[in-house]
């Protein structure tokens, strides 16, 4: 009996079907899914690894947002830079999610810029390293990529002044983190790397890092090392381990 093609433009139920199709499961034997995108309305389907050999030729690319819809990689980046120029947050065509790096509605908890949209697997052995989408619990984090390490050269290029001002540790420590000039909140891993704790867990004693004088390199080597442990994520790809040279480490 011919394959009969059910309409898809949710990923994680393509993603169930591809990781049964890997097992050999082939669920509803007789149906595959399509996924046509929702912009251009295109008659060629988007490449997917249920996509027939005769259709692969004219297929389109596709990516699957954070939501967990998919649709034409061209066409969702046409709709990402008229959003951004218009200055409007990136939201899902489909369901109007927002799609940037933020924690809430308020600006300040993230640095806004459009999330990462990931492209989708197109053979049925592909490696499948898209996050976890909303419904299975994933999450965007607050800050891009690019964000992080400015953010991180900040955080040394203050450490750096404030010591050469005469200021101790502590109370580096005690300005970062209540003012920073009223711009920056830090985050978790941001206070873990530049003030980490003592041996017993506390901060009441001299740190021996970030190292003086080499502030702002130890900073880089500590995001580049979790970025490495974060591994792929709404903010992206990364190399394993991040070249000389990534997102602006040295």
């Amino acid at each position: 009996m011919a394959s009969q093609r059910a309409e898809l433009q949710y990923w994680p139920t393509l993603k169930t079907w591809i990781q049964e199709n890997r097992l050999g499961n082939y669920p509803g034997a007789t149906t595959t899914p399509v996924v046509h995108c929702v912009i251009c309305l295109d008659k060629d389907e988007i490449l997917t690894p249920a996509t027939p050999p005769q259709n692969i030729a004219n297929a389109h690319p596709g990516v699957t947002l954070f939501c967990g819809h998919m649709m034409c990689k061209a066409c969702y980046g046409r709709w990402e830079k008229h959003l951004t120029e218009a200055g409007k947050a990136v939201t899902c065509p489909t369901c109007r999610h927002k799609l940037v790096y933020t924690t809430s509605q308020v600006a300040s908890n993230g640095c806004t810029h459009p999330a990462y949209a990931w492209d989708l697997p197109v053979e049925t052995y592909s490696p499948i390293n898209i996050p976890p989408t909303k419904d299975d619990e994933g999450s965007i984090p607050n800050f891009c990529h690019n964000c992080r390490v400015d953010r991180m050269n900040y955080i040394a290029r203050h450490i750096t002044e404030l010591r050469q001002e005469g200021y101790d540790d502590f109370q580096v420590r005690n300005i970062l983190l209540h003012s920073a000039g009223g711009a920056l909140e830090l985050t978790d891993f941001e206070q873990r790397a530049a003030f980490p704790p003592n041996a017993n867990g506390t901060y009441f004693a001299p740190w021996v890092a970030p190292p003086r004088n080499n502030e702002q390199n130890y900073l880089l080597d500590q995001l580049r090392q979790q970025l490495v442990r974060e591994g792929h994520s709404w903010r992206g790809r990364v190399p394993q381990p991040p070249p000389v040279g990534f997102f602006g480490l040295q």
